[in-house]
């Protein structure tokens, strides 16, 4: 590995000087090099002495340059008008008028009637991450909401039912195993999520070479099935899929009855779970034949080394908790978990299990939600809820809401709704770097640091890296404008209602006495007492200080180690409870739902990922929007042609909640009876790319009833959504 010297890690060039750090924009967190003259970033290249992505990086990190220096880019303090408008103030007017605010809100109606949310950008920002919970936990809110309950709180609630901790996920040793079947995922162009896998795409690839298999189940031929075995699936078929696997991996014997001796406790229970699962059930839900249902899960079951991953795809759906159970039940089943080549648990830099657990914000079900009764998942409400925890009377009501680095009036489910129960509350916070159609609502628009003008560590994807290593970069160039970090305008937001963002009562006692840790201290700390950490000079290991020196990261091990089943278990005896009462509910649920097709609605609705795309926030880069780039309805010729429908014409979109329009592609990529669209499209506000492109707002057609999301984990349903696809001009000349 390579090692830089200087603050920065940098190296001149002819050209400018070379500094190194990762990627803050999704869960790859790949290696780059930044290549800077004086505070003008000229170039971001990948880093080839990266220990995880080796020289990788996609057209989204390349291109973020373009992000730092937008001309609709917010540099200042953002205060709206009367008429609506924005006029920049300084910060001392702007934080001034927000603690007055609060200040009389709180007095009024408590500290509970404040709220916090924190959008995708945050798994990237560890300062502002950690201030943001610190800061919902002094106010002993429970409106704190982030966007997991979009599309991960299951992993989220399994994690805490099996594993004894919400953030115990095991992902794949991709590096090592023979039979790779991947469900509602595409990693060739998300990178892998909730799997840190550097050139995934090349690992996949090799899995094959090596004489394995990659098996990748999706109603839609992806990127990543194209270049691998695909077997098609109607939307919301993966509990039933799943079931099926599993039911004939016990009936047939193929189970690894030592793995379930050793490792779990519960395993009778299994075959009760799937007692109203029949073969006929399995090829109605899911399209697939039960013959071959069968024979996946025997072909799974016989691998000497396998892995059932399932992401986004099997995280929209209305049964996602139960989904995720059941791949991990499958994995543990066939002997495959905490063994090479199966599912693995990470080695994180930073303990966040155990930091986590002290200050108790880990846990499941340990209130409900004021309106709705849902569970709390990790100290959070779900988004779903929020309207209605604006508009409902009473105690707690939600009257003011702070939100960082989020568009919720677009990515979240009903989208429409959401923004319209943002224009009631008496206080909207919003620290963005864009005025988006979210905080075109908010009365004061605060701009943070981006990435590379703030350090960063990678604390959401060191926990599941493939190849496990630590990395803390200084900041690469000097923040634009007046900006500041996010967790600065935290704090100076909590110093104005008298609280420090912190769920412990010394760090209180600490701000009460003038004492003001910052996160890079608080973290800093952490890590080196943990097991990575170098305890102080004690013995050799990492600090913030050495990783500042070695930009690149570095390599804490070959692969996540194995055999440590028992001690990254929570549970008593370190076993897993297979046993669990609400998947028994769940199970009975789905059951019970009828699976009549509706002729009304005959078409099922999925979302797909986009390279270009990350969730709404890179949409007013030039390099990354250019040619058509509304987002098109992926549609098969069979279900097109009744329709009359050509590639490029205009259609009417309808669901049971929404209407929107969008152009169609007609693909074979799509399996009939589905159509797909990307999410996050459909702007307004004053980033002017962004809007100007237009295009349909797929979370418009999306319900957040709560009958309607997936009950456990609040998680959102925007996948498997039924609508009806109509010619716009038929549509605009029956409704004159």
């Amino acid at each position: 590995m390579t090692q830089q010297s200087g603050t920065h890690g940098g190296k001149s060039s002819s050209s400018g000087v070379d500094r190194k750090t990762f990627c803050g924009i999704c869960e790859a967190s790949c290696g780059v090099v930044v290549t800077v003259a004086g505070d003008d970033v000229l170039k971001i290249r990948g880093d080839v002495d990266h220990p995880n992505s080796k020289g990788f990086l996609c057209p989204k990190g390349a291109a973020f340059g373009a992000v730092r220096d937008d001309p609709d880019r917010v540099l200042r303090p953002l205060q709206r008008q009367a008429d609506g408008s924005f006029l920049p103030v300084s910060w001392d007017t702007a934080l001034d008028d927000i603690g007055v605010r609060l200040r009389s809100l709180i007095k009024r109606h408590g500290t509970e009637s404040v709220g916090v949310h924190l959008g995708n950008p945050n798994g990237w920002n560890y300062g502002a991450f950690m201030w943001l919970l610190g800061m919902a936990a002094a106010l002993k809110t429970k409106h704190l909401y982030t966007a997991s309950s979009v599309d991960i709180n299951n992993y989220w609630v399994v994690g805490e039912l099996l594993y004894g901790h919400n953030l115990v996920t095991p992902f794949p040793d991709i590096a090592h195993t023979k039979f790779l079947l991947v469900l509602g995922a595409n990693p060739v162009v998300t990178h892998g999520s909730m799997m840190t896998a550097g050139r995934v795409k090349e690992q996949m690839a090799a899995i094959v070479e090596r004489g394995g298999r990659v098996v990748v189940i999706d109603p839609r031929r992806s990127e990543t099935a194209a270049q691998f075995e695909w077997q098609p699936m109607r939307p919301d078929g993966d509990p039933w899929l799943l079931a099926g696997m599993l039911k004939t991996i016990l009936d047939e014997g193929l189970a690894d009855q030592e793995a379930l001796r050793q490792q779990t406790r519960g395993a009778a229970s299994l075959p009760n779970l799937l007692k109203d699962v029949t073969p006929a059930r399995v090829a109605a839900e899911t399209g697939i034949a039960w013959a071959d249902v069968q024979k996946l899960a025997r072909d799974f079951a016989a691998s000497p080394a396998a892995s059932l991953y399932g992401r986004c795809g099997a995280s929209l759906g209305p049964f996602s908790t139960l989904t995720k159970y059941l791949i991990d039940v499958i994995n543990i089943a066939t002997g495959n978990l905490d063994k090479r080549g199966g599912a693995v648990f990470g080695q994180p830099m930073l303990d966040t299990e155990a930091f986590t657990k002290l200050f108790k914000s880990n846990g499941y079900d340990r209130w409900r939600t004021r309106v709705d009764g849902i569970p709390e998942v990790l100290g959070t409400s779900p988004l779903a809820s929020l309207p209605r925890e604006i508009r409902t009377p009473g105690k707690g009501q939600l009257r003011a809401l702070l939100i960082a680095s989020g568009n919720i009036a677009t990515t979240s489910c009903a989208s429409g709704d959401v923004g319209a129960a943002l224009d009631e509350l008496e206080l909207l916070i919003s620290l963005d770097p864009y005025l988006t159609e979210t905080n075109k609502r908010a009365h004061y628009i605060l701009p943070p640091t981006l990435w590379l003008e703030r350090d960063g560590l990678p604390i959401f994807s060191q926990m599941h890296a493939g190849v496990p290593y630590a990395q803390w970069a200084p900041a690469t160039v000097s923040a634009r404008g007046e900006a500041r970090d996010d967790w600065w305008i935290i704090d100076a937001i909590c110093k104005q209602i008298g609280l420090v963002p912190s769920p412990s009562k010394l760090v209180q006692l600490l701000g009460k006495l003038g004492v003001r840790l910052t996160p890079a201290v608080a973290v800093d700390l952490f890590m080196r007492i943990g097991p990575a950490g170098d305890w102080f000079g004690l013995r050799k290991g990492v600090s913030r200080k050495k990783l500042y020196g070695q930009t690149s990261g570095v390599q804490l091990n070959d692969a996540p180690a194995v055999g440590v089943c028992r001690r990254r278990v929570h549970h008593k005896g370190g076993l897993i409870p297979l046993d669990q009462p609400m998947m028994h509910t769940e199970m009975a649920r789905m059951v019970a739902r009828t699976a009549e097709d509706d002729p009304t609605f005959p078409l099922r609705l999925i979302s797909l990922r986009e390279l270009r795309s990350q969730n709404s926030w890179l949409h007013n880069v030039p390099k990354l929007t250019t040619g058509d780039r509304r987002p098109h309805l992926r549609i098969h010729p069979t279900d097109a042609k009744p329709l009359g429908l050509i590639d490029g014409q205009e259609v009417v979109i309808t669901s049971h909640w929404g209407e929107i329009q969008a152009p169609v592609a007609i693909s074979e990529e799509m399996m009939p009876g589905t159509v797909a669209l990307p999410q996050g499209w459909g702007h307004g506000g004053g980033w002017r790319r962004a809007v100007a492109i237009g295009g349909g707002r797929y979370n418009d057609l999306t319900s957040n009833d709560a009958a309607e999301i997936d009950i456990p984990s609040g998680n959102a349903v925007l996948n498997g959504l039924r609508v009806r696809v109509s010619q716009a001009c038929i549509e605009m000349a029956q409704a004159s």
